[in-house]
């Protein structure tokens, strides 16, 4: 499903891109209305859409169709970054530090009471 959808998105995006650039742009004439007496038709209303300006309607908002069709299911098949890290984290790296803890003698909850002589300020 993700791949059809790509493939449409990709296709639609470069049909859009053609479809804008071959578009007249939308002051091509007003050099012309200045000086040739038209200016009504700077100002006046544009009348009906153009069959590419129509065209590049649709085809935007199938790509924003298709782009926010892909980040959901892009969304529901990554799931959680948080989650996927607190799993990771708890299951992997607890162990392993318990692990060399108990393996070199040490209780780390007992490390914070005691300070190296190296830490203590010097006698007066």
């Amino acid at each position: 499903m993700t791949t059809v959808l790509v493939i449409v998105h990709v296709l639609v995006a470069l049909l859009l891109i053609g479809v804008v650039l071959i578009q007249k742009g939308q002051g091509a004439e007003m050099g012309v209305s200045f000086g040739g007496g038209g200016a009504q038709t700077l100002f006046g209303s544009r009348g009906s859409g153009s069959f590419l300006g129509k065209l590049t309607g649709g085809l935007a908002a199938m790509f924003m169709l298709t782009s926010l069709s892909l980040a959901f299911f892009s969304q529901q098949q990554a799931g959680s970054v948080v989650e996927r890290a607190v799993a990771d984290h708890g299951t992997t790296a607890a162990p392993a530090r318990q692990k060399a803890a108990g393996e070199a003698g040490i209780d780390p909850s007992k490390l914070k009471d005691q300070a190296p002589e190296d830490a203590l300020p010097p006698a007066e």
